[in-house]
C-alpha cells in the first residue's frame, strides 16, 4: 500500500510516496522524477515493483505536493545536497536512488558530491551534460515569448496539451488524459511553472558543474535504462555519458520513448529487480529502523501490460 508522507527541511515543506519499509539488509529504492514531472508520476512503476520492496518517490523542492517558495534555490547542487539531506533525515543508509530524465542528473549529481549517501544508481532516460539536443528548447522557454506561453500551457485545452506530453512517448505506448494527469495537475499547481523557468536558467551552469565532476569518472555500481524512441535525451548520446560511469550497465527498450517507467512499468520494474539480484551487494550498515563489469542489453521484446499507466 501506498502512503503520502510530508517531511520538513528548514522550513520547507516536502512531500513524497511510500510503499513498503525499510528491512535490515535489503536496499530501500528513492525515486527522482523528472523536470515536469512529481512523485505520482512513478506510481505506475511502483505497482510492479515487488511488493517486499521499500520504495519512496520524492516530490522535489517546487513539484508535486512539495511547497512552491520563491525563495527555492533551483541549482541541482542545492536539490542534491537537499536529497542527501533528505535520505538522511528518512534513516536511508547507501539506497539506491533511481532517477529520470532531469531526475537522472540530480541522481548522479547526489553520489557525484555525497558519495556515502548513495549505494548504486538507475538512470532512466538521464538529462546529461553530453547531449545539446534540448537546449533550443531552452532558449525558446528563456524567451520572452516561451515564458508567456509556459504560463499558458497549463490552461490549453486537453487536447492540446496531450499532444505535448505524448510527443514525449515511443510508438509502443499509449497515453491517455488521466495518464498524463499528475503532469497536468503539477502544471497548474499555483508555483510551478515560475520554478520550472527558473530552473531553465540555471540549465546550462548546472550540467558545467556536473560535467565537472563527472570528470573523476563515478564509481557507483549504475544500471541505465534508455528508450530507442527518446526524441527528448537521444540514446546516441548514452556511450558519452558512460564513459564516465566506472560501472554501468545499459539496456535500450525498444519502442520506448523518454518515459519508459510510465510506458512500460512491467518492463522497467523487472530489469531493477534482476539487476538488483545480480549486481547490488547487500548494504554493509543497516538501515535504522523505521562491481560489474560495463556492457549493453538491449531487450528483445516489449512485453509488458501497459494497463498500469502510461
Amino acid at each position: 500500500m501506498m502512503k503520502r508522507r510530508h517531511l520538513q527541511l528548514d522550513g520547507l515543506r516536502l512531500s513524497y510516496l511510500e510503499k513498503g519499509r525499510a528491512v535490515e539488509d535489503q536496499p530501500s529504492l528513492v525515486l527522482l522524477h523528472g523536470l515536469m514531472g512529481c512523485a505520482d508520476t512513478f506510481v505506475p512503476l511502483m505497482q510492479q515493483l515487488q511488493p517486499d520492496l521499500h520504495v519512496i518517490a520524492l516530490d522535489l523542492p517546487g513539484a508535486g505536493q512539495s511547497e512552491r517558495r520563491h525563495d527555492i534555490d533551483p541549482r541541482m547542487a542545492t536539490t542534491a545536497e537537499q536529497v542527501s539531506r533528505i535520505l538522511d533525515e528518512l534513516h536511508l543508509h547507501r539506497p539506491i536512488v533511481v532517477g529520470h530524465s532531469h531526475g537522472g542528473a540530480v541522481a548522479m549529481s547526489v553520489a557525484a558530491n555525497h558519495r556515502q549517501s548513495v549505494g548504486s544508481l538507475v538512470l532512466i532516460s538521464p538529462a546529461h551534460p553530453y547531449f545539446r539536443e534540448g537546449d533550443p528548447l531552452i532558449r525558446f522557454y528563456l524567451s520572452r515569448p516561451g515564458q508567456m506561453f509556459a504560463h499558458l500551457m497549463p490552461w490549453l485545452p486537453e487536447w492540446l496539451q496531450m499532444i505535448g506530453l505524448r510527443r514525449m512517448a515511443g510508438p509502443q505506448s499509449w497515453d491517455t488524459p488521466e495518464r498524463l494527469k499528475p503532469y497536468r495537475d503539477n502544471l497548474r499547481t499555483p508555483g510551478t511553472i515560475l520554478h520550472l523557468l527558473r530552473l531553465l536558467q540555471t540549465w546550462h551552469n548546472d550540467m558545467a558543474g556536473l560535467r565537472r565532476v563527472l570528470r573523476r569518472h563515478l564509481d557507483t555500481p549504475t544500471l541505465v535504462l534508455w528508450g530507442d524512441c527518446d526524441r527528448a535525451v537521444p540514446i546516441h548520446s548514452a556511450p558519452e555519458l558512460r564513459r564516465h560511469l566506472q560501472h554501468s550497465d545499459l539496456i535500450t527498450l525498444p519502442g520506448v520513448g523518454h518515459r519508459p517507467a510510465e510506458e512500460a512499468p512491467e518492463l522497467v520494474a523487472n530489469f531493477i529487480r534482476t539487476w538488483m539480484e545480480e549486481e547490488v551487494p547487500a548494504p554493509a550498515i543497516h538501515y535504522s529502523a523505521n562491481v560489474s563489469p560495463s556492457h549493453v542489453r538491449t531487450a528483445s521484446r516489449i512485453t509488458p501490460s501497459f494497463e498500469s499507466g502510461d
